[in-house]
């Protein structure tokens, strides 16, 4: 009874600080505000007997209850009183006498506080003078608080709520800076190359420096290195000296009309010229005519674009395999980027395959079953032979489901494999197989590849009869008949093969002597697979029945 008792009482705090809490509280006293939230957040509180009055609060969303706690300090402040925290309890005081009483000297870890408590910080400078920083962050301490500086270690102090001296925190960030501190800048080229164009900063820096320039107005900086990747120059140096070297960047990153249009040939390796130049056509044309969706956008594509917008014409030689590009030094450098990507050594793909007829009743007729004796849970054996033990078996026509390579393997049989040519030689002359083709076919990654075995028959398609004693005319079309097998592969990760195939299979029935009435029969398969390196898959049969009735019996 008393662990329900408890369980009961502490349901509706973790409740709270699961879903959030709704502060809905209107002209309230303080004192009933302060008992809610000490409930709520489990924190100690001891009000001065200066404290009085009544607040509102109201909060259509949900809060945690570290959230409920920072809006109540905040109300506080317009109330005129504060927090300030003595170990685990926290003191509710005016904020006039805030100074006087003891507060938290707030750390290095409480740095990230964001709320209305009182505490004193005392913050470290490492470049700007104390007394010149507590004179600019002077109009940003609040009425009641304060800031002082101490000399010696350079250091100031704040009071103030805690929230206000983050915002302390912040500034002195953006201040307490070395202003002589190099930062390097990357300038982009458009026109000239990075090598010739920092040679010649570099010399115009040299004679700057020996021009009898004062000390005082002497900078440690001036270092340009160009980059010839991005085509840019990386110069580091104080502000000062990066204005100036931007100025002569701008006077000799001009077109030149030597090199205004310039004429490259890339001979490709692998991948084929036309190909390319379509991939490259699209990609030009598609980054420089942008298709704004509202006012600005051009502009903002046009900066986007790794193009400079100049006139790009791409070619390709088929009898060299090359490509013959005419651009900008930047606008080809751009362009080879993408040409060496495309230009890779396309992985290959052997495939072999088995195209057969499998007589159903044979392989029963064969009665040859594969079975275990003996097996272990490992799967190992300790025999095998055509009997019919109690137990697992395996069908022979399963076998050919595990076709791996040029061998078959007995599944579930440890150490044991059976030359597939002797199978199938064992097969064929029992009747039960026939095999129609085993083709062999080695393509390129995501290339078509085909295989055809069979004959280029004729086809009569119409005849025109004329009068008695003239010959007729045929009309001939010649159909390819025989075993067809297409594949088109497609290498993905982790050794795994993607095939697209289509299989077919046509004869010519009855009467093959004349073009005339010639009846074909036609069995195809089209599918796509996932076959992981050197597995093998079976894609499909059909089963025919054919049933005939025959009579036998004495006429009367």
């Amino acid at each position: 009874m008393i662990l329900l008792t408890l369980l009961v009482l502490l349901a509706p705090v973790s409740a709270v600080a699961a879903k959030g809490v709704v502060l809905n509280f209107s002209d309230v006293d303080i004192s009933t505000m302060v008992k809610f939230i000490s409930d709520l957040t489990g924190k100690n509180f001891v009000m001065d007997d200066r404290v009085k009055g009544k607040i509102s609060i109201f909060s259509p969303a949900k809060l945690t209850p570290d959230e409920a706690f920072n809006v109540f300090t905040s109300v506080l402040e317009l109330k005129g009183f504060t927090l300030t925290q003595v170990g685990k309890v926290y003191k509710i005081i005016p904020i006039s006498t805030a100074r006087q009483t003891g507060m938290k000297i707030l750390s290095e870890q409480e740095r990230g506080a964001v709320n209305d408590i009182y505490g004193a910080r005392v913050i470290s400078l490492d470049h700007i003078s104390a007394p010149e920083a507590v004179a600019f962050l002077q109009p940003v301490v609040s009425k009641d608080g304060f800031i002082s500086s101490f000399g010696p270690a350079n250091m100031v102090l704040v009071v103030d709520s805690s929230i206000n001296i983050q915002k302390i925190l912040g500034i002195l960030q953006l201040i307490d800076t070395d202003q002589r501190r190099e930062k390097a800048e990357l300038i982009f080229l458009k026109n000239a190359a990075a090598d010739s164009a920092a040679k010649v900063v570099q010399e115009w820096l040299k004679s700057r420096d020996k021009s009898g320039k004062p000390a005082a107005q002497a900078t440690a900086g001036g270092i340009v290195i160009p980059d010839t990747r991005l085509n840019a120059l990386i110069v580091f140096g104080s502000d000062k000296d990066k204005e100036e070297v931007k100025k002569l960047v701008a006077m000799i990153d001009v077109v030149s009309p030597s090199t205004s249009s310039k004429v490259n040939v890339y001979y490709l390796e692998n991948a084929d010229a036309t190909d390319v130049a379509k991939v490259l056509d699209g990609v030009v044309k598609g980054s420089m005519a942008p298709a704004p969706t509202q006012p600005g956008a051009a502009a903002a594509a046009q900066q986007q674009s790794p193009f400079e917008g100049g006139k790009i014409t791409i070619t390709p030689d088929k009898a060299t395999n090359s490509l013959v590009i005419m651009a900008s030094p930047t606008d080809y450098q751009n362009l080879l980027l993408v040409i060496q990507k495309l230009d890779k050594r396309r992985r290959q793909v052997f495939v072999q395959a088995m195209i057969a007829e499998v007589s159903l009743d044979k392989l029963k007729d064969l009665g040859i079953k594969w079975g275990v004796v003996g097996g272990a849970s490992d799967g190992t054996v300790t025999g095998v032979g055509a009997f019919d033990p109690q137990g697992v078996f395996t069908d022979l026509t399963n076998v050919l489901a595990s076709l791996k390579a040029a061998n078959i393997t007995i599944p579930n049989l440890t150490g044991t494999a059976v030359n597939f040519a002797a199978v199938l030689r064992a097969l064929e002359s029992n009747g039960a197989v026939n095999v129609l083709s085993t083709p062999t076919i080695l393509t390129s990654d995501n290339k078509e590849a085909e295989i055809f075995v069979g004959q280029n028959v004729p086809f009569v398609t119409s005849t025109t009869a004329y009068s008695t004693g003239v010959a007729q005319t045929s009309n001939v079309e010649r159909k390819d008949v025989g075993i067809k097998l297409k594949i088109t592969p497609q290498i993905s990760e982790g050794e795994y093969v993607k095939l697209d195939i289509y299989q077919d299979i046509s004869a010519v029935t009855g009467d093959k002597g004349q073009a005339t009435d010639l009846v074909t029969t036609t069995r195809s398969a089209k599918t796509a697979v996932v076959v992981k390196d050197k597995d093998t898959v079976v894609i499909g049969g059909l089963i025919q029945d054919q049933d005939q009735e025959t009579i036998s019996k004495i006429p009367l």
